[in-house]
């Protein structure tokens, strides 16, 4: 219970009335123990972490946002580590994403880059953009249908003649829908 009183010291100190008004009309000898007993089963690492997040937040948490921004970290570790896994994946077109923000965000921050990089390295550049992604999840568009890339140019699978084929195939197509363009 002392380590409640400290953080809502901190959160206070953060916050000023804002943290106040957060719980005016409530019982706050309930709302402590509500906390204690919530934040018994974190560490003292991660509750610095939350604490931490909490400098870049204008309003104070309840208590499900400071649990999940407590474990951010590991969540957001957990994420880069899937989103390395599919995009491997996905070039045979097997990936599967646990969620559309992780997917967005491996687009974001760049599938090679994704593969070169280590959690270390990335964690900052991938926190920031996950973050807002999956503030947004449900409003991200579906994760879209793998599609083999076209062959770079000069390494077509196509020989002359069926390539001449395709084309007077089209033409034929597009004079039948009337005189669109002259090929």
């Amino acid at each position: 219970m002392d380590n409640v009183e400290a953080l809502f010291a901190k959160f206070s100190a953060m916050y000023g009335t804002r943290f106040a008004q957060m719980w005016k009309g409530t019982d706050l000898s309930v709302v402590k123990v509500t906390w204690a007993d919530a934040l018994s089963g974190l560490t003292v690492r991660e509750v610095r972490t939350g604490l931490e997040a909490c400098k870049m937040r204008p309003w104070p948490p309840t208590l499900p946002e400071f649990l999940l921004m407590c474990r951010q970290d590991q969540d957001f570790e957990k994420a880069f580590a899937e989103a390395q896994e599919q995009v491997c994946k996905r070039q045979s077109g097997k990936d599967v994403w646990s969620k559309k923000a992780v997917y967005w965000t491996a687009v974001e921050f760049g599938f090679f880059d994704l593969r070169c990089s280590s959690w270390e390295s990335a964690k900052k550049k991938w926190s920031r953009i996950f973050s807002a992604n999956l503030s947004r999840d449900d409003e991200l568009p579906d994760v879209p249908e793998f599609r083999h890339a076209l062959p770079a140019p000069g390494e077509s699978v196509t020989d002359r003649q069926t390539a001449l084929e395709k084309l007077a195939e089209l033409k034929r197509r597009l004079s039948q829908k009337g005189d669109l363009c002259a090929i």
